[in-house]
Formats: C-alpha cells, sequence, structure tokens
C-alpha cells in the first residue's frame, strides 16, 4: 500500500485517536485542574516545558515542581499517561529496597553486564549507564509511593533472554499500576499550580534565538487555536514512531505492519528535534515483535489476535514456514530473541503456522484467547486463516510455494517418524498427514520505535557535530530503543529508564533560575 510522505501524512495516525481515548474508559483514574491551576496558565513564561506527558514527561515535571520550578506540560492526547496505556510497565533495577528485603544481592555494574550481554554490545553504553545507576532509586521512589509488583518478584525474566540475577518486576496491572503512582504524585502540585497541563494540544514549533538556542514553543490545541510559551527548557518526552508508518518506513527500512502501538506514537518529538538542529541515529536495529495475526492486508493492520509461539505457554504442535515452503525456526526454541531475529530476516517479516486436521482437533488452542471452536469458525470468516484439502491447494491460497511446502512437510513428517529432526526440534507429537490441511499466517508488528533523537551524557538534544542545541532536552523512547537495547529486547529498559530520566532532568540535570 503506497503512502504520500508529505508532512500532513507523517502526523497522521491510522487509528482513531479519540476512538483510542474513549475506549480507555475508567482505566486509569485521570487528572483534574483546579481552579488554581487553571488560573496560573494565564502567564505565558515557565521555568520548563515538557512536551508529551508520560513514563518520563511526568516524573521530569513532578521533581522540577518539587524544586520550586513552574512547568507547563503539552500533550497531544485528551489525558496524561502516553503508552503506559498500552504498556505492561515491566521495570528493572539493581540494588532496590524490595531486592534487599528478599536478600537478593545486586549491583549496577552487574546489571550493565547484562544489558551489554543481552543487547550484544550494541546499546549505548553512556546511555546505559546512566539508566541503570540510576534505576534503584527511581523504583523506589514508585514503591515508596505505593506501587505494589507482583508477589513473586522480582524475577529474572519471562520470554525474553533472562537476567543473571532477580531485578524484574512490575505491578499488578502493568502500565496502569505505573501511571496511577504518578498521577497520584502529580496531581498536587496541579492544584497548586506549580504544574499546569494543556492536553488535546501539539507543539508546531520550537521557537530559537539567533545562536540556535530554544527559547520557547508554539502550540496548537484540537480547535485549532494557537499559542506561544517561553521557556530556557524545553524537553522533549513526546515518545516514538511506532504509529507513523511513513517514518518506520524512512528511518528503519521496514514496513510497518501492524498497526498495534499508541496511536499518538507519531514521531513529534523527531521532527521538531530534526528541525531545531538535532539528528535521528540507529534504526538499523529494527526487530518486529513475533506473533501477530492481523485482520487484513491493509497495512498497517489492526492486529485479530495472537499466535501463541512462546513453547512453555503452548508446546509447538504446527511447523513455520515462509513464503518459500521452508522452515527457518526451531518451532520449540524457548528464546524470543531468537525468535524475533529469525522472523525479521523472513519476506515481509511473515511465515504460517501449517497443521492438519488431526492437530486443530487433538492440541490445545494456539490462538490466544480463542477457543477450538473459534479457531475453527475463523477459516470460515478471517482472511488470515486458511483451509484446504491438500498441501498444494493450500499452498494456492496462501501464496506460499507449492514445491518447498510439499517437501518441507515430507522432511518434517521423516524426521518426527525417526525422531530426529533437521531442525533439532525436540517436541514432535504427530506428523502432518490429515486433511484437510491448514495455516494461520504470523506477521511481525511494530510496537515500538528503534531510531530516535541524539543526546549526549546529559541528554541534551545534539547537533551531528556533537554540540548541545542550548535548552533542549530529551528522554524516553524518543532516544531510540536501540540505544537501550541494541537488537534485542532486554527486560525493564523501555520504562525504568523513561521514568529515571524523567526524574534525573527534573531533580538535577535542569537548572531553574528561582
Amino acid at each position: 500500500m503506497k503512502r504520500s510522505k508529505d508532512s500532513k501524512t507523517l502526523l497522521s495516525s491510522n487509528v482513531s485517536k479519540r476512538t483510542f481515548i474513549s475506549a480507555l474508559g475508567a482505566t486509569a483514574v485521570g487528572l483534574g485542574l483546579s481552579p488554581k491551576a487553571r488560573a496560573a496558565d494565564d502567564a505565558d513564561t515557565y521555568d520548563l516545558i515538557v512536551i508529551g506527558g508520560g513514563n518520563a514527561g511526568m516524573p521530569a515535571s513532578i521533581f522540577a515542581a518539587k524544586r520550586g520550578a513552574r512547568v507547563l506540560i503539552v500533550e497531544a492526547a485528551a489525558q496524561l499517561g502516553g503508552t503506559l496505556f498500552l504498556s505492561g510497565g515491566q521495570m528493572s533495577a539493581a540494588g532496590t529496597k524490595l531486592q534487599k528485603a528478599q536478600g537478593l544481592k545486586d549491583s549496577p555494574e552487574e546489571h550493565y553486564n547484562d544489558i551489554m550481554r543481552i543487547s550484544k554490545n550494541q546499546a549505548n553504553p553512556e546511555i546505559v549507564r546512566l539508566a541503570v545507576y540510576n534505576a534503584a532509586d527511581t523504583f523506589d521512589w514508585m514503591t515508596d509511593n505505593g506501587l505494589e509488583v507482583h508477589p513473586e518478584h522480582p524475577v529474572t525474566g519471562t520470554t525474553h533472554e533472562p537476567y543473571s540475577r532477580p531485578r524484574y518486576a512490575w505491578g499488578l496491572e502493568g502500565g496502569i499500576s505505573i501511571l496511577k503512582i504518578l498521577e497520584k504524585v502529580i496531581q498536587p502540585h496541579i492544584d497548586s499550580g506549580a504544574i499546569t497541563v494543556r492536553t488535546n494540544t501539539e507543539v508546531i514549533e520550537l521557537i530559537q534565538a539567533g545562536n540556535g538556542a530554544v527559547t520557547g514553543v508554539v502550540t496548537r490545541n484540537d480547535d485549532g487555536k494557537t499559542a506561544r510559551y517561553s521557556s530556557n527548557n524545553v524537553l522533549l518526552t513526546c515518545g516514538g514512531y511506532a504509529s507513523n508508518p511513513d517514518m518506520v518506513e524512512d528511518l528503519e527500512g521496514h514496513t510497518d505492519y501492524g498497526d498495534v502501538s499508541y496511536p499518538y506514537s507519531q514521531g513529534a518529538g523527531i521532527t521538531l528535534g530534526t528541525a531545531a538542529g538535532g539528528y535521528v541515529r540507529g534504526g538499523n536495529h529494527h526487530l518486529p515483535s513475533f506473533g501477530s495475526i492481523l485482520q487484513d492486508d491493509n497495512f498497517p493492520s489492526p492486529r485479530l489476535a495472537r499466535f501463541i509461539s512462546y513453547p512453555p505457554h503452548r508446546p509447538p504442535w504446527e511447523i513455520y514456514v515462509n513464503v518459500h515452503g521452508e522452515r527457518f525456526l526451531r518451532e520449540d526454541m524457548i528464546s524470543h530473541d531468537v525468535r524475533e531475529h529469525a522472523l525479521v530476516n523472513q519476506p515481509e517479516e511473515r511465515c504460517w503456522a501449517v497443521f492438519d486436521d488431526t492437530t486443530l482437533n487433538e492440541a490445545p488452542p494456539a490462538v490466544g484467547g480463542w477457543t477450538r471452536d473459534e479457531i475453527k469458525d475463523a477459516f470460515d470468516s478471517q482472511p488470515m486463516f486458511y483451509r484446504a484439502d491438500t498441501l498444494e491447494d493450500l499452498a494456492d491460497a496462501t501464496g506460499i510455494d507449492k514445491n518447498g511446502i510439499v517437501k518441507t512437510v515430507a522432511r518434517y513428517n521423516r524426521g518426527q517418524n525417526g525422531g530426529k529432526d533437521a531442525l533439532g526440534r525436540e517436541f514432535m507429537p504427530r506428523p502432518i498427514t490429515a486433511g484437510p490441511f491448514y495455516a494461520i499466517r504470523i506477521q511481525g508488528s511494530q510496537l515500538i520505535s528503534w531510531a530516535g533523537l541524539a543526546v549526549d551524557g546529559q541528554l541534551r538534544v545534539v547537533r551531528q557535530d556533537g554540540t548541545a542545541i542550548p535548552n533542549l532536552y530529551a528522554a524516553g523512547e524518543l532516544l531510540g530503543t536501540d540505544q537501550f537495547m541494541g537488537d534485542s529486547y532486554c527486560g525493564g529498559m523501555l520504562v525504568t529508564p523513561a521514568l529515571t530520566f524523567g526524574r534525573l532532568l527534573g531533580d538535577s540535570i535542569l537548572s531553574f533560575d528561582i
């Protein structure tokens, strides 16, 4: 599906933002603006302007307000929270009070070493060190303010590569657990007038002096009204671009197939930061999530369901084949990291789970949250579910190479019969022989942004020559996931660094003439 790449397209959403916000219901408490807070918004000069009120923006505002700063948050959505509405809220930190209470010994250096190991030494050492050496204080701040994690936490990991120490934990309601704490802590500062919140408002321009220093912002609300605000500290925390298919293609060189991210992740920070003289780094570490079953081929498509691909949750009865009809992955491989890296190398980041009628009727259901009958019905109603009497007809229906799938199934059956699979698979409960035959198309999908705005060790946005743009800072996913994790998912290294960098900026990095 070809798209134009004009500026309007780059800042549009493929999911209705209004629909998304209305669907939130009562997931979070929601912030109220007191009469005092509204009155304080009459003036147009602030000690800090925060663009984006999510994981990083809310802590930055809270800690700046605690120091006496007057803060303006400009948020494009109708409510603060950002990706916390969709996030699992996983956090990781070494040396926390939670670990110490359980007699667990850990250190930031061990955390750092684990990140570099899991990222294959491709994460940014300076960014990772800043994150992990301050993560425990952030985690303790959250738990001191009431965050409750699962009783068995911390753990070493879940489906991705594990840590060497149990330092991975999250709240009972995922990202909403974190959001509720941030809402509780920020509300008194809003009530006092220290923090002013402008929702349903986007920043359309950074105001710069002749030397390039950022001195304020121009905003536009949903009614089209513009306004100008001044500050010697402007912080970009407006998230990534995972819901902007043109930016995904431009910055990562890949198609955004699945519309599964936060609809306001449109890359506004990239647009603003580069217009001010900054540059984007990363993007070569693109890695899709494995397991999405999409609604259709109108990319990026909403996700219909998830195929259960993690063997401890459900051992695989099927085989995975690419468009050539070839297996490319040992299906009972435990590592999600291996699975994702295998998928990214397949044509169109796509594969099919292929199985037969006996498997459909005897195996545990392979689609998350669906019953066996619901899966059977999908073969009559959903475009990513295929059924045919023969493998050749199944190939015609799916677009898989006919000779390839026939040879691959025959080879797998021989291995299953002899107890020795060509790819080393061990769980092989039965062959694929009893028609009709079935295929479910599995698609890689874009959850996060891998490229990001370049910053230095003080989180100042920098130019290509390494010099900092005065008064302009950035934090959160806007920095690019690959700075924190290289080309692999490291547990807790999105939410925790965002919270941590926001806290550091508000508490100590930013300077206020108060």
